[in-house]
């Protein structure tokens, strides 16, 4: 026997289905909002910094919340060997960029055997990803205001070799100075165990209330 529609409870289910949706879409509005003020702040603040007990310095700063379009129309998505990166990526989930500028004042090298004549010789070397004055004389050798810049992208996200191939987590690394390399690397991801309306158990529950209440 095939069962009747109860008119009244199709008319509850469906205004029960409305207001959940209207109530969905005002909760999106307002995350969305409240997102790019995030992303407003995030724009206008300035990096801060801490050391820790060690007295190892801790670089620290507001992140940005971007949907894909957003990413590809801002300053990060329009640089070209970024882009070239990202396009290695069937999905991005994060992308940091930052610059460095190692310094040393001062390098001293005494040599153990003087020259024997005496000498002062003063220059500065000056070169796209390293400049440095020096002073060398019959003692030695004084490297003064080595520096040494650097702009470092990081991109994670999956790859996958194939449209239907296996997708792998993977996080790549590029130096803009081309005398700096990564000998070490490890990243983690921590995820989030999902909460008890999101899960599949909870779904097909209540994808059988809805058809139940349908039916009665």
């Amino acid at each position: 026997m095939i069962p009747t529609i109860n008119k009244s409870n199709l008319a509850n289910l469906i205004l029960c289905v409305i207001c959940v949706v209207l109530f969905c879409m005002l909760f999106q509005k307002c995350e969305n909002e409240n997102l790019q003020l995030a992303n407003v702040d995030a724009l206008n603040s300035q990096i801060t910094t801490y050391k820790l007990k060690n007295g190892q310095l801790v670089t620290s700063g507001k992140t940005l919340s971007y949907t894909n379009a957003q990413l590809k129309n801002s300053l990060l998505g329009k640089d070209k060997n970024l882009k070239q990166v990202m396009a290695k990526f069937a999905k991005v989930q994060s992308v940091t960029k930052y610059v460095t500028n190692t310094k040393f004042d001062t390098i001293a090298i005494t040599y153990k055997d003087s020259i024997p004549c005496i000498f002062e010789r003063h220059d500065a070397v000056f070169h796209e990803w390293y400049s440095l004055g020096y002073k060398s004389n019959q003692k030695g050798i004084t490297i003064t205001e080595l520096s040494i810049p650097d702009s470092v992208a990081i991109v994670t996200g999956t790859k996958r070799k194939w449209f239907l191939g296996k997708q792998t987590q993977t996080i790549d690394i590029t130096h803009a100075n081309p005398f700096v390399q990564t000998d070490e690397l490890q990243h983690i991801e921590v995820v989030a165990k999902p909460k008890w309306y999101e899960t599949t158990i909870f779904k097909v529950g209540l994808g059988f209330l809805g058809g139940f209440l349908i039916a009665k």
